[in-house]
């Protein structure tokens, strides 16, 4: 979901490199195609989440912030508290940029501060996200473009690492493959789906929210298998041997 939006506020959803990550491979601006740009922004924004993770940090804002100004924002937020703050992304912008300011037409920082913003990144960046970022209702349509991509591929067998209709599919790999199919962009694995989604209760689960579990076995990670909600307590996944429903006991969306 905010991969999604991170694409309007990057390129408004139209440039090729859609995502304007050529950067984070070290590459001049809009060198990727878009779906490279796809795979390579998801693949970032993972590395960010891991690095608030390892320094302490669970403020979703700090990995947004940070797709704009690098990982540096990262350690910089972990010595003053863990927690995004607008004056925070400011200050870093400021050290940065030599206090260098440019005007910033934009209608966000105009009401904030009449219009400018400091010349390095952009320090308005997760207002400009989360100003896009919505809780999609997964009931109806969302839901049933997800589960009309995933039956396609019921029976088929489990293969450890697939992640496309040429390889079969993992458990990870089937739900960034159907929810791509409906416009929604996860990262690769179950540990990085979660980390990139918002958790609620079974109580409060719909068809098409995901559906994980943790320590099934040793991937070096806590979550380790992810599936879609169906309802009824049931979930299809990519198991140990096909893709297929089963029913679910204590799980966690």
């Amino acid at each position: 979901m905010i991969f999604a939006d991170a694409t309007q506020v990057e390129s408004g959803g139209t440039a090729e490199d859609v995502m304007q990550s050529s950067e984070s491979l070290g590459l001049p601006p809009n060198s990727l195609d878009t779906e490279s740009s796809i795979k390579q922004g998801c693949k970032y924004f993972a590395s960010l989440l891991s690095s608030c993770k390892n320094q302490g940090i669970d403020d979703l804002n700090v990995a947004i912030q940070s797709y704009n100004y690098g990982g540096g924002y990262v350690g910089y937020v972990a010595g003053k508290g863990k927690k995004h703050t607008f004056n925070l992304a400011e200050s870093f912008a400021r050290e940065k940029s030599g206090g260098k300011k440019v005007t910033y037409a934009n209608p966000i920082a105009v009401a904030k501060n009449g219009g400018w913003r400091y010349g390095y990144g952009n320090m308005f960046y997760v207002e400009l996200v989360n100003q896009y970022l919505t809780v999609p209702q997964v009931s109806g349509e969302l839901a049933q473009k997800v589960m009309n991509e995933a039956l396609k591929y019921q029976g088929w067998k489990y293969v450890f690492g697939g992640s496309n209709p040429n390889t079969s599919f993992d458990c990870s790999g089937l739900v960034q493959w159907c929810y791509g199919k409906a416009g929604i962009y996860l990262p690769r694995t179950a540990q990085t789906q979660y980390d990139a989604t918002q958790h609620i209760p079974l109580s409060q689960a719909k068809a098409g929210e995901l559906v994980f579990f943790h320590s099934t076995y040793n991937a070096g990670s806590y979550v380790t298998h992810v599936g879609i909600y169906v309802g009824n307590n049931q979930m299809y996944h990519a198991g140990n041997q096909r893709l297929s429903n089963k029913e679910i006991a204590g799980l966690e969306c």
